[in-house]
């Protein structure tokens, strides 16, 4: 898409009747902007589908999907968006993509972020290999981090003009779907991808969305991302009969309530903590499997304010969300007592949320969960749905997606919500928010094959049996310590205040922290 010009020639048409009429003004076409309306939607209006084996061939005779990533907007009206041409017609959602285990596919990852590029309209066999990304050098800053190890911060802040994709949940070779390479490593700014799912991917939904470093998070939290979906080979549940419902930031952004306090002197307080901690300290003595707490940095005071640690509420207001891009709650009309399928996936790219259910008393409903994270409950791939596991509520992590069976008794009406809980004293203020109204409406469609889904008990499960397993025989089980860390770095000569992840394999008592970096 080429760059839209800020403003447009005014046309003047001039009449002559009799004479020279006065000039009249028109107002400029408007062009759709490259990510579709701006405007929430106010009801739910489903992502499209896309089949892959019902995709037109590319040049080498593959099944071909293509998806090109443009942006708009500014400040708090950014957005990304994937767009493909689906049925013939332009879409500005990104497509759920559907797939069988062992199929194979192309998919082309075309940017556009910075314009119109030549790889949307060339053929397959015009498209070069991608290359891994550049990183520019950065130094090296060393701190006293976890049980005093060393830590590694190798700062590094990267504006979101590249983008690739990653099948989060893909089980196949990670070549195919590389997450280092760049769009922008080609001349053509495109990558082709050939993907094929193995016979042993677990049927289920799944996530994808880009993943190129120092960005991704950017652009995952302005819109960039969509749900693929590994199928039975022979359906359970009609295709009508499923709902896909993912949720996304609000765009422009919004708070969801208005206590935004200014957390700056505790963000500056840590800073000052971890500048003046020593290499020299010596090292905890720990047992990786039961390691000694390790308090926050964040002071329990600074700039006038208190935390406390029974309040729970968070330093930070939670940003507003939608549904498949519609305000919440959005409502679903689904016929009555037909066993419906939700697809339900956090597109969001750091706020998990509490999924409760309850209905039009107000009384909590049992969750049937068929499916987390693309692994059906009933470790069958031919018959997912046959089983269940009953949950008060469910925890969805960003990138995570639960599946769940609904049926609603004629004039009932089923509320999701997200709920308040405990995230921590220094991060995002939860609030209840009701999600989605389901309710029923009456249905002459013919009877469908009745649906025959049990509960399960957590001890007949594939994964309690490994725990069993596991704890039983200790000496034939290797295990690893995998530890997450955040911190709050000072700021370095040009290097800001800035926060640092990492994800490290503390099973070794020499581990020390750094991040990923591609030499």
């Amino acid at each position: 898409m080429k760059h839209r010009p800020s403003f447009w020639p005014v046309l003047l048409l001039i009449i002559s009747l009799a004479g020279t009429a006065p000039a009249v003004h028109r107002a400029p076409p408007t062009l759709p902007l490259p990510c579709g309306p701006t405007a929430l939607r106010q009801i739910l209006v489903p992502p499209p589908q896309v089949d892959v084996a019902t995709l037109p061939l590319n040049a080498t005779g593959e099944h071909e999907l293509i998806l090109s990533v443009h942006r708009d907007g500014k400040g708090v009206m950014e957005r990304f968006c994937y767009r493909s041409v689906v049925a013939g017609s332009l879409q500005f959602d990104a497509p759920v993509i559907r797939v069988h285990r062992g199929e194979h596919f192309a998919l082309r990852i075309v940017n556009d972020l910075s314009g119109q590029s030549k790889g949307e309209h060339v053929s397959s066999a015009q498209i070069p290999m991608c290359m891994p990304m550049s990183m520019r050098a950065s130094p090296v800053k060393h701190y006293s981090g976890y049980l005093n190890h060393v830590l590694y911060d190798h700062y590094m802040s990267a504006k979101p003009e590249d983008t690739n994709i990653h099948f989060h949940g893909f089980q196949g070779p990670a070549m195919e779907e590389n997450v280092f390479v760049s769009t922008l490593s080609t001349p053509m700014h495109a990558c082709e991808y050939h993907i094929t799912i193995p016979p042993t991917q677990p049927v289920g939904t799944y996530f994808y969305h880009p993943h190129v470093h120092g960005a991704s998070g950017e652009e995952v939290a302005s819109g960039l991302s969509g749900a693929w979906i590994v199928e039975p080979d022979k359906p359970q549940i009609p295709r009508a009969s499923e709902h896909v419902l993912i949720m996304r930031y609000q765009i422009p952004y919004a708070n969801d309530y208005n206590f935004i306090p200014d957390v700056t002197a505790f963000v500056l307080a840590e800073a000052s903590h971890q500048a003046h901690m020593r290499l020299t300290s010596p090292l905890v003595t720990y047992d990786p499997f039961n390691p000694p707490e390790w308090p926050s940095d964040t002071p329990i005071r600074a700039g006038g304010m208190t935390l406390t640690s029974n309040t729970c509420e968070g330093l930070a207001s939670e940003a507003a969300i939608t549904l498949d891009g519609a305000r919440i709650p959005a409502a679903l009309d689904v016929p009555e007592n037909r066993p419906q399928l939700l697809r339900i996936v956090n597109a969001t790219s750091d706020s998990p949320k509490l999924l409760q259910l309850r209905d039009q008393t107000g009384a909590p409903q049992t969750l049937h969960v068929v499916g987390r994270d693309g692994v059906p409950v009933s470790n069958d791939p031919d018959r997912p749905l046959a089983q269940y596991l009953p949950m008060k509520s469910v925890m969805l992590e960003p990138a995570g997606r639960v599946d769940v069976l609904v049926t609603a008794a004629p004039g009932q009406t089923l509320t999701l919500s997200t709920e308040h809980f405990c995230e921590g004293l220094d991060m995002f203020f939860q609030m209840h928010h009701d999600l989605m109204r389901i309710q029923t409406v009456p249905s002459n469609a013919p009877a469908q094959p009745e649906l025959s889904s049990l509960p399960v008990d957590p001890r007949e499960t594939a994964a309690w049996r490994l725990m069993v397993y596991a704890r039983s025989h200790p000496r034939l089980i290797h295990r690893r310590a995998i530890t997450f860390t955040e911190y709050i770095l000072p700021k370095a000569g040009k290097i800001p205040v800035h926060e640092a992840f990492f994800i490290t394999d503390t099973t070794d008592r020499h581990f020390h922290e750094h991040p990923f970096w591609p030499t």
